[in-house]
C-alpha cells in the first residue's frame, strides 16, 4: 500500500487526483508554484469590478460525468446550477439574425431524432442528411483534421461546425482534429439533451471545483504547500527518490507516490529527459461591468457568436464576459485596446450602449495543447517508466481535448493508477 503520495500541481487535475486518493485513505501532500489552487478554473474578486470572476470562461455540461462526480465528491454541488435546458442560443452579427440551438428533453436518439426534424430548434443550413453525413465523417476522422470532414463551403460549418470546433479544440477546423471533436459529440450532443444541459457556476467555478476541494483536503488532514517550485524529481533504480526544491530536497520513502499535474510545458522542467511537444493556443477573456439597469435587461446566459470577433458571451449579473478562442493575434495587443475592440460585438449582440468604464482583461497566452492530429499523437499515458511516478493533466492521453472533462478525468486515471 501506498504510504504518501506526493501531488505536484493544484490545478484541477491535480485536484482531482487528491481528493480521490484521500477518500481512498492515502496521505497526501499537494505542491503548488503558485499561491492559489485551481490552476486556468480559478475564481477571484476583482476590485474594479466588485465582483468575482473566473480566470477563464469554461463550459460544463451535463454529460460532463467525471466533473459531476468531481464535485459531488467534494461536495460542491450547491455551487452549481442546471440551465433551462439543452439550448444554445446563437447571433450572427453580420445578418443581424438569431436562432437558439435547441435539444429538447430527454435521452437517448429518440430525443436526438425529434431535434434532426424540428427546423425551429436548429440553425440556419440544417439538414438531417447532411447533419448524419457530416457525423459520419467525423466519427471515422482519426488522424484527420475536422475541416477535411466537412463541407467548408456549407451554411452548416458557418453557422454550427466552425463555431462548435473553436468552442470545444480552441483551433480553427483547418487545424483541428475530428477525433476529439468527435468524442465531445459522442459523449454529449448525441445522447440527447440529457447530457447536454449547459450548468452554471453563478458564484464562480472555484466556489464549486475548487474551494471545497480544498476543504476536503483540510478534513483528511492533506498537506498543501503553495509558493513551492519544484526544480526537479531526482530517480533512482527506476523510481523516483526524491524531489528536489531550490534549496531543500525531500527524500521519498519506498512505498511513496508521485503525481506530476502540471501543464504539459512544464513538464520538462521537472523531468529533464521528457520534452512534450504539443503547441500552445491562447484564450483571451473580457469581463465588462455593465450598468445596474442594463444588468436587468433579459437575454440568453450563454449565446454564441457567428461572424464577430469573440466567439462566446457569458452574463452572469452585472458582469459580460467574452471570450475569443484561437486568440494568439490579440496576445500582443494593450488590453484597453481589446476591451474597445471586442465591446462593439458585445453591445450589438446584448442591445447594450456605450462600453462601460470598468472592465478586467484576461490573456491565457498558452491556455490549450494545440488540438491537432499530430499533437493527438504525442499525447502521453497515465502510468510512466518510473514504477512510482503517474501523469495527469488536460493534455495527456485522455481523448479529449483540453477541457475541464480532460482535466478531472487525467486526475481520476492518476488516482486510480496508484491504487491498482
Amino acid at each position: 500500500m501506498t504510504r504518501r503520495v506526493h501531488i505536484i500541481g493544484a490545478g484541477l487535475a491535480g485536484l482531482s487526483a487528491a481528493v480521490r486518493l484521500c477518500a481512498a485513505g492515502v496521505s497526501i501532500t499537494v505542491h503548488e508554484t503558485a499561491k492559489h489552487a485551481g490552476g486556468r478554473c480559478r475564481s477571484f474578486y476583482d476590485d474594479a469590478l466588485e465582483a468575482i470572476i473566473d480566470n477563464g470562461s469554461h463550459l460544463v455540461l451535463s454529460g460532463n460525468h467525471d466533473v459531476l462526480d468531481y464535485v459531488a465528491l467534494i461536495g460542491g454541488q450547491a455551487a452549481l446550477e442546471g440551465g433551462a435546458g439543452a439550448q444554445f442560443a446563437f447571433q450572427d452579427l453580420s445578418t443581424r439574425t438569431s436562432w437558439c440551438v435547441d435539444l429538447g428533453q430527454g435521452h437517448g436518439r429518440a430525443a436526438l431524432l425529434s431535434w434532426l426534424w424540428d427546423k425551429r430548434r436548429q440553425p440556419p443550413g440544417f439538414t438531417p442528411w447532411g447533419f448524419w453525413r457530416d457525423l459520419l465523417a467525423l466519427s471515422r476522422g482519426r488522424g484527420c483534421r475536422v475541416a477535411a470532414c466537412l463541407d467548408t463551403t456549407s451554411e452548416l460549418y458557418r453557422t454550427f461546425w466552425r463555431p462548435m470546433t473553436l468552442a470545444v479544440l480552441n483551433v480553427e477546423p483547418q487545424v483541428g482534429s475530428a477525433q476529439l471533436l468527435w468524442a465531445v459529440l459522442r459523449d454529449t450532443v448525441l445522447k440527447g439533451s440529457a447530457f447536454a444541459n449547459p450548468v452554471f457556476a453563478p458564484q464562480g467555478l472555484g466556489a464549486a471545483l475548487v474551494d471545497p476541494a480544498l476543504a476536503m483536503l483540510a478534513r483528511h488532514g492533506a498537506d498543501v504547500h503553495f509558493g513551492r517550485r519544484i526544480s526537479g524529481l531526482e530517480c533512482q533504480d527506476g523510481r523516483v527518490s526524491a524531489i528536489q526544491f531550490a534549496h531543500a530536497a525531500e527524500v521519498l520513502g519506498q512505498d511513496d507516490g508521485v503525481v506530476l499535474a502540471v501543464p504539459h510545458h512544464k513538464v520538462a522542467d521537472v523531468l529533464e529527459d521528457v520534452h512534450v511537444e504539443m503547441g500552445a493556443q491562447s484564450i483571451l477573456n473580457v469581463h465588462y461591468r455593465v450598468a445596474s439597469d442594463e444588468a436587468a435587461i433579459v437575454a440568453p446566459r450563454l449565446m454564441g457568436l457567428v461572424e464577430a470577433k469573440a466567439q462566446w458571451l457569458l452574463q452572469r449579473g452585472p458582469i459580460v464576459s467574452v471570450t475569443v478562442s484561437d486568440a494568439q493575434a490579440w496576445m500582443d495587443k494593450d488590453t484597453d485596446a481589446i476591451a474597445h475592440a471586442l465591446w462593439p460585438d458585445v453591445a450589438q449582440a446584448l442591445d447594450l450602449g456605450e462600453m462601460p468604464s470598468r472592465y478586467r482583461v484576461i490573456k491565457e497566452r498558452r491556455a490549450t495543447f494545440c488540438a491537432s492530429p499530430e499533437a493527438q499523437l504525442k499525447r502521453l499515458p497515465t502510468r510512466t517508466k518510473l514504477a512510482n511516478l503517474v501523469l495527469a493533466g488536460d493534455w495527456t492521453d485522455t481523448g479529449l481535448p483540453a477541457t475541464l472533462e480532460s482535466a478531472v478525468k487525467s486526475g481520476r486515471l492518476a488516482a486510480e493508477t496508484i491504487l491498482a
